[in-house]
């Protein structure tokens, strides 16, 4: 359901608001005035939300059972300015029926944690499962979950109530900020490629050869290049060697118990002695890349 489009919502707070009573519906002043304009912009034939669904702008899902939470939410994303096409799901299950497979139509997913039934983080959980890379930014009304964050990959833990501050222009922008891929020039079938190391997943030493596995195919190596030599290619901090036959993209994780579970919904093995150290390497990699992003 497209919040942005309850236009019987926006009069009655339009109303409200013209007779300085909208504190009735539990809304800050400034919701309750982007409400106003889109209420109005909806009257005048200008609806902003259409323009908005340019090709370039981010689809944003909003997963959050409070109707004023929500509000808030899409009204905080509507003053940034930023060209998005907003959807709000009521529940956890509500979201996860919205689609199958690894693709959920979203950009960005703001999960509010304690929702009836299925929580923010369980939903979160499922969608890595899936193999879902959508950025994950969390909303609660408390910080006790906020390790739980990392073991889904999750980007932001917003604490309500949500304010237009910097880790909110944070989340909004970096859709819009283009970088640069890295890449490492591999020996591919006899012939050198540059392979972007955003796109490996894993690699894999099998019957003297190397097999690298990436989202949308199988590159082999050949014996032109020995396991360690591909080791020293793909260095830490961002690639580790789990066991002595597999090589991880830690930002390719999406989650780590016993073995690593990748966001493609494979499982790559972890030597018996390493799972400590390798939970370690993943959770220092998720804090090198969220002080990355705040710099």
């Amino acid at each position: 359901m497209d919040i942005l489009s309850q236009r019987p919502i926006y009069v009655n707070i339009l109303y409200k608001i013209l007779f300085k009573d909208f504190g009735d519906f539990g809304f800050s002043p400034a919701c309750a005035i982007i409400c106003a304009r889109e209420c109005r912009d909806s009257l005048l034939g200008n609806n902003r939300m259409t323009e908005k669904k340019a090709q370039d702008s981010i689809r944003i899902a909003i997963c959050e059972d409070l109707d004023a939470d929500a509000l808030h939410l899409a009204a905080l994303i509507s003053a940034s300015e930023t060209r998005a096409d907003v959807t709000r799901f009521e529940s956890g299950e509500e979201f996860l029926a919205s689609f199958s497979g690894s693709d959920s139509g979203f950009d960005l997913i703001f999960l509010d944690v304690y929702m009836k039934e299925l929580t923010g983080i369980e939903t979160a959980r499922t969608l890595r499962e899936r193999g879902v890379s959508s950025r994950l930014v969390f909303t609660t009304t408390s910080p006790d979950f906020s390790l739980d964050a990392f073991d889904v990959d999750a980007e932001q833990y917003l604490v309500k109530p949500l304010e237009a501050d910097k880790k909110m222009t944070k989340v909004l922008t970096r859709h819009f900020k283009q970088r640069a891929p890295e890449v490492c020039s591999l020996s591919v079938n006899g012939q050198v490629v540059d392979v972007p190391l955003d796109i490996i997943l894993y690699a894999e030493a099998k019957n003297h050869n190397c097999l690298i596995y990436t989202t949308n195919a199988i590159l082999e190596t050949g014996r032109t290049m020995t396991f360690a030599g591909l080791c020293k290619i793909l260095s830490p901090p961002r690639f580790v060697r789990s066991h002595r036959s597999y090589l991880v993209n830690l930002s390719q994780v999406a989650s780590v118990d016993r073995d690593f579970h990748m966001k493609n919904g494979d499982t790559v093995l972890i030597a018996r002695g390493d799972v400590s150290a390798m939970k370690n390497a993943h959770m220092n990699w998720l804090l090198s890349e969220a002080i990355r992003e705040s710099e």
